[in-house]
């Protein structure tokens, strides 16, 4: 049975990116139970990020229900999902219709989804502690916090005061010498401010900047790159496997960003993680920050393409209200894959609406 569930989750506190301020997390959850095992996948186009959106992808789903459902009895959900993804492009919902299929596989053959997509993969990955700009005082004091609980990479949010920045961060620096500190722009700089604010702060061993200019002038982040020290990460950048692909034959940034939510297929984003090898570019996943269904994905996927010596954007757990598991191992500096089948979580959907 295929069964579709729309959640709607306030954040704790309203989430500011790259202009958008979010005060809750919507989407679709499908569930198909087969032989007595239940998978699921999830279906969130983010808004302002992804091209389609959450009306769209649940009409597509409403419509095409019986033949899907048909599709993953006779063992057809592969090709079904290709076509679908062929007529609509709609990378949130392909990403999710193969969640649920890879889940739906991996459980029967009663292995993790990472043992099932990838021959080899990371045990455990390191995720990254989000930082944003506040008083000295209390940016300090919060970033010990997270030293204090085991993360060992902190992500600043920058854009807004250079000055009031760079001496958060040389007193980051001076306080936690071993941590590895990133900074995420979201695209707030011209070029001219990129490279001379990043040069700027090359003595303070920045891991790397993302997104320091818009995300649509791809000319631009390379200019950046190509004339600062500290390493360039394309985030907004990478909207889709298309964007993304030019981006990484032009080398326009040291690493890529990738939000499986927005790339669509498993193979699309596995295609996107060999070109980018090609070109010595490193990637990161992160999550859109949706619910533990979708992270448990994005982690699955991250252990077998990201580059294992960068930690990862998967620790956004903490920012919703509430969540469809009370797995907390997602939420952790370390996630360690307990080799559990599938997405290896337990699920509750009994608050979600289903749909019909």
């Amino acid at each position: 049975m295929l069964r579709i569930f729309s959640y709607r989750i306030p954040f704790k506190l309203p989430f500011k990116t790259a202009g958008q301020t979010f005060s809750h997390r919507e989407g679709l959850i499908v569930s198909f139970t087969d032989s007595h095992v239940t998978a699921y996948g999830e279906i969130a186009p983010l808004p302002g990020f992804s091209m389609e959106t959450l009306k769209q992808v649940r009409e597509v789903l409403i419509t095409n229900h019986s033949a899907l459902e048909d599709a993953f009895y006779t063992g057809e959900a592969d090709t079904f999902i290709e076509i679908l993804d062929q007529i609509h492009h709609f990378p949130s919902l392909s990403f999710g219709l193969d969640m649920l299929n890879y889940d739906l596989q991996a459980k029967k053959q009663r292995v993790s989804l990472p043992q099932f997509l990838f021959e080899e993969f990371s045990s455990q990955i390191e995720t990254n502690a989000v930082l944003s700009i506040q008083e000295k005082s209390t940016t300090l004091q919060q970033a010990q916090e997270f030293v204090d609980a085991g993360f060992s990479t902190l992500k600043l949010k920058v854009g807004k005061n250079f000055e009031h920045e760079r001496s958060i961060l040389t007193s980051l620096r001076k306080q936690f010498p071993k941590v590895k500190l990133r900074i995420d722009a979201n695209q707030a700089w011209s070029v001219a401010e990129a490279i001379e604010q990043l040069k700027a702060l090359e003595s303070l061993d920045i891991e790397y900047c993302e997104q320091p200019v818009p995300a649509d002038d791809i000319s631009s982040l390379k200019e950046v790159s190509d004339q600062v020290s500290i390493p360039i990460a394309a985030d907004e950048s990478v909207g889709n496997k298309k964007i993304a692909e030019e981006l990484i034959v032009k080398e326009a940034a040291d690493l890529i960003i990738i939000k499986p939510m927005l790339m669509g297929t498993f193979r699309n984003i596995s295609v996107t993680k060999q070109l980018a090898d090609t070109h010595n570019i490193d990637v990161v996943c992160t999550t859109s920050m949706e619910t533990a269904i979708g992270r448990s994905a994005v982690a699955a996927l991250a252990a077998g393409l990201a580059s294992k010596n960068k930690a990862q954007g998967l620790s956004t757990g903490s920012l919703l209200s509430s969540d469809v598991s009370d797995d907390h191992w997602l939420n952790t500096p370390i996630i360690k894959f307990s080799g559990s089948p599938g997405l290896g979580i337990s699920v509750h959907l009994k608050n979600l609406k289903e749909l019909t």
